[in-house]
This record gives structure tokens, sequence and C-alpha cells, in this order.
């Protein structure tokens, strides 16, 4: 598996060539990871990988901080927009984040039924579909 070979290299700072049968030294290269929790077609990293790397923590953001960051965005880029556009900058974001609080929520995977498990790169995707809207256009 890929995981191994990254341990491998980081157990022995190199790797053994199959086909010429010697040892590659792999030197001044720094790995930096990230990875999701367990589900949705992810395996678990095993201890053994897990032990050569700092680990921490992000939570996922509330409701206020996603609508914060999501009406920065959307705000500034309707500037350009008539005033009767940038007023309805709180409730582009709003249906959006509502959209996606309800599709995490009710459209889980099931052993029976496994699909698409939703993250916050679908809600960031739904709002560069917005940010494509030209202002010679929507008045």
């Amino acid at each position: 598996p890929p995981l191994e070979l990254l341990r491998q290299y980081q157990d022995f700072r190199g790797f053994y060539d199959r086909d010429k049968f010697f040892w590659k030294v792999v030197q001044d290269a720094v790995i930096c990871a990230a990875c999701a929790p367990p589900g949705g077609g992810r395996n678990p990293v095993t201890p053994r990988l897990l032990r050569h790397f700092n680990t921490f923590c992000i939570p996922s953001p509330n409701e206020s901080s996603l609508k914060l960051i999501f009406e920065a965005i959307v705000g500034g880029f309707l500037n350009d927009f008539p005033a009767p556009v940038k007023q309805c900058a709180e409730g582009i974001v709003a249906a959006s984040i509502e959209i996606y609080r309800r599709m995490s929520t009710d459209l889980l995977p099931t052993p029976a039924k496994s699909h698409y498990v939703f993250n916050l790169r679908d809600l960031s995707k739904c709002i560069q579909g917005v940010l494509q809207a030209d202002s010679g256009i929507i008045r």
C-alpha cells in the first residue's frame, strides 16, 4: 500500500529498488499530510505511520463562522452589482449553508446505499458557482 511506502521512507530514509536491486536514499524531503476520519471509502491510518507525525484535529466550523466567512466573500464580490443584488448576499449564503447542513445530516451513507459524503468543499463549490455571476447581466 502507498502509506507503507511513506512509512518505509520515514523509518529508513529511502526505498529499495526491486528492479535494479539497490537501496535508494532520499535526502532533504519533508512530508506534510492531511487526512479525514475513516469512513466513506477512507481507511484508517496505521499507528506505525502516525507515530512519525505530529497530529492535531481541526473541528468543523460552526454555522455562524461559515456565515461570516462566506458572507464576506459573496458580499465583496457583489460590490460591483446594483444595490438590490448586493442585499441578496446574506440570503444567498444562508440558503447555501442551510442546504449544505440538511444534505450532510439527512443524506448519510448506509451499508445498503453508500453514496457521496458531503463536506465543506461542496458548500465552497456552491459559493464559487455564485461568484461566476456577471454584473453586466444581473440587474
